[in-house]
């Protein structure tokens, strides 16, 4: 069968489903933070809009805070917080050592899921 390719696959009777992209950001801020001072830790969803060809905001949908400490690999859940309309999320912690904060959100059934760029916090 030189220079032809099988396509049996395509006889297929499977659905394929294409999820969206989506993006998370994170803030934490003040930087560098005093111990057991107060921690606002910021960020945005956001998805892939097709029609616009553009990300666009994610609101009402839940994404984790997690916190890795300084030294170790492991991510620690924190919270849950719900975007707001325009995908903005934002909470408050107590700051109790040097480390690590991002946002995670899970798949929906449109949309996949997207982890944040870590955001390093010095504690004074």
């Amino acid at each position: 069968m030189k220079g032809k390719i099988k396509h049996e696959y395509l006889n297929s009777s499977a659905t394929l489903q294409v999820k969206r992209a989506a993006r998370a950001t994170v803030n934490a801020s003040p930087e560098p933070v005093v111990k057991n001072r107060t921690l606002t830790v910021t960020g945005k969803l956001t998805r892939a809009d097709w029609a616009r060809r553009a990300y666009s905001a994610y609101g009402g949908k839940a994404a984790r805070l997690e916190f890795r400490k300084a030294g170790t690999t492991a991510w620690t859940a924190v919270k849950t917080v719900r975007a707001n309309s325009s995908g903005s999320l934002k909470t408050t912690v107590k700051a109790t050592a040097d480390g690590y904060w991002r946002w995670m959100f899970g798949q929906t059934t449109t949309t996949g899921g997207a982890t944040s760029a870590a955001d390093y916090v010095d504690v004074k």
